[in-house]
């Protein structure tokens, strides 16, 4: 980073109808100003939108600040990446917050951003962003990965905190080092949006008010509790949060992170009750809503692994299978068949969520006998 301190003219930002950040008008950068803008903003500031006293790095990079007229605040940081990484946080930009993260909390990211080059088929450029906890184990949630062009351009990220972190102990990270490119990011607005109705999952699952509507005239037999997402989620360093999916069916679904890929994926999983009995040699049918909302895969598709089992060692099952997820909500559909007897209330459809470092939501679930 370079030793001098740029203070930018403020930019208020006034909501549109549609929901989205409109246009600027310039303010001078002190305190009274400070106040008016945030009269204007749709949500608490959470950071110092004046500056650009943001920590740059990673092995290889350049970094420079740069004047930039034609958009808010009149500057931004030139970040160069001299290689495309499997590991896009290799090279980044930490932004610090005057606030920290509160569970259920709804947060919108809304950043000035262009691409100067880069080394990809479209030439866009790419730029991961994450909030974070700014100190080992580094949690965080929120990942995107998004498509860079080259005209400057106001983007916004929308994210609900899965994790607590106090003040002075969080940033908004972005992640360079995805492609080979330069790209410059101008002035950034971080605000808290307020708390959402559905809280943050406890890592142990628990129970909660959510009860999702179950679609009338399933075929077969229903062997768990299709209404219900409270499941118990496990492994070391993941993070979880309930949100809402009006995309999906059930309108809720469970978002899960793994901070990195494990040759074992079921180092973090998530376990679905199984409330009936289910004999050998039945054919199950296991259907269920998913996305993707990033993953560090060659394809950019997450890999959920499912299985059905004991709750309890050895932990033996059936029906193991790996499967791609897209970006898109999706009913997956898994038919199997049952080489062993699963007891009432013993059982469970076992998420294994490890394989890849990735951020996926699973909805709504339907166990199914579908034995004729």
């Amino acid at each position: 980073m370079c030793g001098k301190r740029w203070v930018l003219p403020v930019v208020a930002f006034a909501l549109l109808a549609g929901g989205g950040i409109g246009a600027p008008t310039r303010a001078m950068a002190d305190a009274a100003a400070l106040a008016a803008l945030q009269a204007q903003l749709p949500g608490k500031l959470m950071n110092d939108p004046t500056v650009l006293d943001w920590t740059v790095y990673g092995q290889g990079q350049k970094n420079k600040r740069v004047k930039t007229p034609a958009i808010g605040g009149g500057a931004a940081m030139q970040v160069t990446s001299p290689s495309a990484s499997e590991a896009a946080h290799n090279i980044g930009i930490n932004v610090p917050l005057t606030a920290g993260f509160t569970p259920g909390q709804a947060i919108t990211v809304a950043f000035w951003a262009r691409t100067v080059s880069a080394d990809t088929p479209d030439g866009n450029g790419k730029l991961g962003l994450r909030l974070q906890l700014n100190e080992a184990p580094y949690s965080g949630f929120g990942d995107t990965m998004l498509a860079i062009g080259p005209e400057w351009k106001m983007y916004e990220v929308k994210a609900q905190a899965s994790i607590s972190v106090d003040p002075g102990k969080a940033v908004l990270g972005f992640q360079v080092a995805a492609a080979k490119q330069v790209v410059e990011i101008g002035q950034i607005f971080v605000l808290d949006m307020g708390m959402k109705a559905v809280a943050a999952a406890p890592a142990g699952g628990g129970a909660t008010s959510i009860k999702m509507p179950v679609p009338q005239g399933l075929p077969g037999k229903l062997l768990n509790d299709a209404a219900s997402i409270d499941w118990p989620v496990y492994g070391a360093n993941q993070s979880n949060a309930k949100v809402e999916t009006p995309d999906a069916g059930g309108g809720y679904a469970l978002r899960i992170s793994s901070p990195a890929a494990d040759e074992k994926p079921y180092n973090i999983g998530v376990s679905v009750p199984l409330v009936a009995a289910i004999a050998p040699d039945r054919d199950i049918t296991v259907a269920f809503w998913a996305r993707t909302i990033s993953a560090e895969t060659p394809d950019g598709k997450g890999r959920i692994g499912l299985r059905m089992q004991e709750n309890a060692a050895p932990y033996a099952g059936f029906g193991d299978n790996m499967l791609s997820v897209g970006p898109d909500w999706k009913l997956h559909q898994v038919k199997m068949r049952s080489s062993m007897a699963l007891d009432a209330g013993k059982g469970v459809l076992g998420f294994q969520i490890a394989g890849a470092k990735q951020v996926v939501e699973i909805g709504q679930v339907y166990v199914l006998d579908m034995t004729k």
